[in-house]
């Protein structure tokens, strides 16, 4: 059949100690208490959709069909105490016989209607009533030695509609000698019944009537849509086996939710731990990557630092040397040394010496001597950039260990031009500082010449000189030539001839210069 729904059909027995009328039909108790043990799994707002199919008193069934065997039954007999007085008392307290035998009869289980919360408008719950009103009707068809006296489909517990119908079994003996010839024995009813007994399996006559009802019910359900499927309460012994066995089912479920649960939490762990690696792996290699940037920064460290070592040692030569041109330069122009400006007299084509030409002379070679600050400040300049570089640079290194590569290498772009910028600026100082230097080295040979050319007694040709004073810091130094000399010292040879030593040593002084 198309669109057919799948359930279990569950027909069980139950044992004479869990049989509780009043529990089955608590709808006709008002008095009936929800909160005590054993009613706590009823859900209260559902019971009034529960169904009272029969309720009959027990003893009125045990008086319609037991009441005239007692009589024929006490008619023989003689004695008075073996007379039966309460034949219902008398079965109740024997340790051999059941009063009645209780069944409870399900179609599906709980997951089956789980999903329907509403039980009042939904289909399948009512659908499972009618199917069960109608297996009722069939079963005393079915069964005429097995007589209902209470029946109730329950609608207000977990799980399924389902029904608890209680029957008083009549199996009618015969040949009889001694005993009631009508008892309530199931064994003998169902065999009555067409159920054979087999000496060999206990359980075989009970099976064959528990299928039988178990294929009736589902013929009564598959009339509204839902086909049976095999289940497991066919195989139990009676209903306290199998609330048993459900109990198990459930407690089963449990623990397989918890170990879902747990297979999910474990599965997440997993998941977790395989990011975790991931991460690890990736951060591991970012660090084995940063490793060897912090290698190459550090030998790009090393060689700006060997670079600036250098720079620094040829820096310190440099202040060495100009320490020393520093010391002769004071030395040359100490008042002990050379004199005042006086003695460096400029004098006109008459003879008459120009004072202050003079002063301004000497005090411009003087000034000369001046650059010697200069350069020192550059250097201290120079100093104070490169020290800024190698700090920036440090304080780069330092920093790329805890910022992005992004941000790394602008910042590291920056500071690379930055520091071109700075070496830059050093180099053109460093062009300029040589050349005070040269210039300063030219200042300090011409101060020196100046010193050694000029006699007491040629003054007066100063003025020829001056020219050349005004080209300190030059390649070459123009010196005074033969005819000069001797047109200078017309009447004073000693002069003259003082005026060529001299200037001879001016020459030797200038070959070793170069």
């Amino acid at each position: 059949m198309p669109n057919m729904t799948m359930m279990t059909m569950s027909f069980s027995k139950g044992k004479k100690s869990e049989t509780s009328i009043k529990h089955n039909n608590r709808s006709l108790d008002p008095n009936f208490d929800f909160d005590k043990k054993g009613h706590q799994h009823i859900e209260r707002e559902y019971t009034s959709l529960n169904e009272v199919l029969v309720h009959r008193d027990i003893r009125e069934i045990y008086d319609k069909e037991f009441g005239q065997a007692v009589k024929d039954y006490n008619a023989k007999q003689k004695r008075k105490d073996r007379k039966i007085k309460d034949y219902y008392s008398k079965v109740k307290h024997s340790k051999n016989q059941r009063t009645q035998v209780e069944y409870i009869i399900q179609v599906g289980n709980k997951d089956d209607f789980k999903n329907d919360k509403n039980r009042i408008t939904s289909s399948l719950w009512q659908n499972g009533k009618k199917i069960l009103e109608n297996y009722f009707d069939g079963f005393q068809k079915r069964n005429p030695n097995l007589i209902p006296y209470n029946a109730v489909i329950h609608m207000d517990e977990q799980g399924a509609p389902h029904l608890h119908l209680n029957v008083v079994p009549v199996a009618h003996l015969k040949n009889v000698k001694r005993g009631l010839t009508v008892k309530p024995s199931l064994d003998k009813a169902l065999e009555e019944e067409g159920y054979k007994r087999d000496p060999k399996d206990s359980r075989s006559q009970f099976k064959a009537f528990q299928h039988a009802e178990a294929q009736a019910l589902a013929d009564e359900a598959l009339v509204f849509g839902i086909d049976r499927k095999a289940g497991i309460t066919n195989k139990l012994k009676d209903v306290h086996q199998y609330k048993q066995v459900m109990r198990q089912i459930d407690e089963l479920e449990v623990q397989k939710q918890q170990v879902d649960t747990q297979l999910q939490n474990k599965q997440a762990q997993i998941d977790n731990l395989g990011q975790r690696e991931s991460e690890v792996a990736r951060r591991e290699q970012a660090v084995a990557s940063q490793e060897v940037k912090n290698k190459n920064l550090d030998k790009e460290i090393r060689r700006k630092e060997f670079l600036l070592n250098d720079l620094d040692q040829k820096e310190q030569d440099r202040r060495d040397n100009w320490n020393k041109w520093a010391h002769t330069v004071n030395k040359l122009t100490s008042k002990a040394d050379l004199g005042n400006a006086d003695d460096y007299l400029i004098t006109n084509a008459f003879g008459v010496v120009d004072k202050e030409m003079t002063k301004r002379k000497i005090n411009g070679l003087l000034d000369l001597a001046e650059h010697g600050k200069l350069i020192k400040e550059v250097e201290a300049e120079n100093r104070q950039l490169r020290n800024q570089g190698v700090e920036q640079f440090r304080q780069f290194v330092h920093q790329e260990k805890s910022i992005g590569d992004a941000q790394r290498k602008k910042e590291k772009e920056e500071l690379e031009k930055k520091v071109q910028e700075q070496a830059e600026i050093i180099r053109k100082q460093q062009l300029e500082n040589l050349q005070l230097r040269k210039f300063a080295d030219a200042t300090v040979r011409t101060i020196r010449r100046i010193a050694k050319v000029i006699p007491e007694k040629a003054r007066e040709f100063w003025q020829k000189i001056g020219s050349n004073l005004r080209k300190v810091g030059g390649e070459h130094y123009y010196h005074m030539q033969d005819n000069e000399v001797e047109e200078a010292n017309k009447g004073y040879q000693a002069a003259a001839q003082n005026q060529r030593t001299r200037y001879n040593q001016i020459k030797r002084y200038r070959d070793l210069d170069r």
